[in-house]
């Protein structure tokens, strides 16, 4: 895990950092015992689940309801890149290919261009770029043929959870042909006149472009935005205040990234016809003009874990399961592959004298942990890191990375309303690094959150803001005690 400090300065931190909280005993708020620091932060004992444990052997310094099932939320992020590191190995990157099944003559490619996605889930507009490069270095102007997409390498799904907002930027659209991380920015400008101008962006580090896939207008009842009214078709309230920005998600990935690889290549004199979805040609003439490699995985894993990015998980998760069996179509389908995987693997290294882990009522949705449908204990959670090892841990986000913790403490935290999780390791003051799995949900008003959903509003309730606060306020109460104590 990166560190900011040396290993003797950092341990020295810490050494002192437990002299202070014993000193100044259980009147220190942060150093209360649990149940004061439970009580404390108004949650009922019930609300909060936790096991401390030796990462080494797994033996369990403290627990508490360890095996109580809880909504993970992005937690279930670390067993899907557990599972990418094992199957695809650190070092594997995806490729995206641009291929011509004719000739090119004067210019002229006498043949169809095909876009042909990898499952990258950095590609880019800079990507696609580079990928141009290599059109242009051909020497193609125009193509005689047809514009093709392929996405076939993954399933192309049109959301994560049917249980989101539908203009949720974190509930994009999937598919092996994504870019930008398939969100579109809407913004708007009201002129003098009072005529509001609306237009849908892709954006990109070098700067944002007309997104050709996707159309706003306005709607004649004032209807709260944004309200999709069909794939990537999105309604704007007919007197919106001001100029504004939001972020939309993309619904139909792989023709969005094919338009935008259109539209940039009519800004660099390459004109191409509209795009329609295909496939690459296996036989017959076909060559690649440009070939994009990913980052390696573990690069992108660090980065999945760290932004908590939901569209990375479901590639890679995705990925991952079709590598195994490349007849899966579904999210369900693929994360139940892979906890199959983890969960056999882990009782496989069980040794003679350790206990296989209890897996039931385990159940991963997705590869994200979007939504309330997964499931897990912590005691599951715990035996999930723990067969992850070193190569997992080691990627885990800390306060260096401007996470907020404690120091000391790596972890994958998991946030949805009224559910909060947080799994990692933790470097105690006597300096041993033990691994802790915590949950805390309020299960009555979530449940409660669910059955009252509106698809058409975005914003969490006021309640579950002031509750996520005070969630978080204990999670730091219970790490600076560990820290302290251990």
């Amino acid at each position: 895990m990166a560190a900011t400090s040396s290993p003797r300065s950092s341990r020295l931190i810490r050494l002192i950092a437990g002299v202070l909280i014993a000193l100044i005993g259980l009147g220190n708020a942060a150093a209360a015992p649990p149940d004061d620091a439970i009580a404390r932060q108004g949650f009922q004992t019930g609300s909060v689940g936790y096991v401390l444990f030796r990462l080494d052997s797994g033996a369990v310094v403290e627990e508490r309801q360890a095996d109580r099932l809880f909504i993970p939320a992005s937690v279930a992020k670390l067993p899907t890149v557990a599972a990418a590191l094992s199957v695809l190995g650190a070092d594997h990157r995806f490729t995206t290919r641009l291929h011509a099944n004719g000739p090119i003559q004067a210019g002229v490619l006498r043949g169809d261009l095909i876009l042909q996605g990898g499952g990258d889930p950095s590609l880019s507009s800079e990507g696609l770029s580079q990928l141009l490069a290599g059109l242009r270095s051909a020497g193609v102007t125009r193509v005689m043929g047809r514009f093709l997409y392929d996405v076939g390498q993954l399933p192309e799904l049109a959301e994560i959870d049917p249980g989101q907002p539908w203009a949720a930027p974190y509930n994009t659209g999937v598919g092996a042909l994504s870019v930008n991380f398939n969100r579109a920015q809407l913004a708007w400008t009201r002129g003098a006149n009072g005529v509001v101008t609306a237009g849908l962006w892709s954006v990109a580090d070098s700067g944002r472009t007309p997104l050709d896939s996707a159309t706003v207008s306005l709607a004649p009842n004032g209807a709260i935005p944004p309200l999709p009214n069909g794939p990537d078709r999105w309604l704007l309230p007919q007197k919106p205040d001001g100029n504004g920005r939001l972020w939309l998600p993309v619904v139909r990935p792989g023709l969005a990234a094919a338009s935008l690889f259109r539209r940039l290549a009519a800004d660099a004199g390459v004109s191409l016809p509209a795009p329609q979805p295909g496939r690459a040609p296996t036989t017959g003439e076909n060559h690649v003009l440009a070939a994009l490699d990913s980052p390696p995985l573990a690069e992108l894993a660090r980065s999945l874990l760290r932004y908590s990015n939901n569209l990375l998980a479901e590639m890679i998760g995705l990925a991952t399961a079709r590598r195994i069996d490349p007849t899966i179509d579904r999210l369900g389908s693929s994360a139940l592959l892979l906890q199959t995987l983890l969960t056999r693997q882990s009782d496989a290294g069980a040794g003679a004298k350790t206990k296989p882990a209890d897996w039931q009522g385990l159940r991963l949705v997705n590869h994200s942990g979007l939504g309330t449908g997964s499931q897990a204990t912590p005691r599951q959670m715990a035996a999930l890191l723990r067969l992850g090892g070193p190569p997992l841990l080691g990627l885990l986000p800390g306060e260096e990375d401007g996470k907020a913790l404690p120091p000391g403490v790596h972890a994958k935290t998991g946030t949805l309303s009224f559910v909060k999780g947080l799994v990692g390791a933790v470097s105690a003051a006597s300096g041993q690094t033990l691994g802790f799995a915590l949950f805390i949900t309020d299960a009555e008003r979530r449940r409660a959150l669910d059955a009252a959903l509106d698809r058409r509003v975005t914003e969490p309730p006021a309640e579950a803001r002031a509750w996520a606060i005070r969630a978080r306020a204990l999670q730091n109460d219970l790490l600076t005690d560990w820290i302290g104590r251990f």
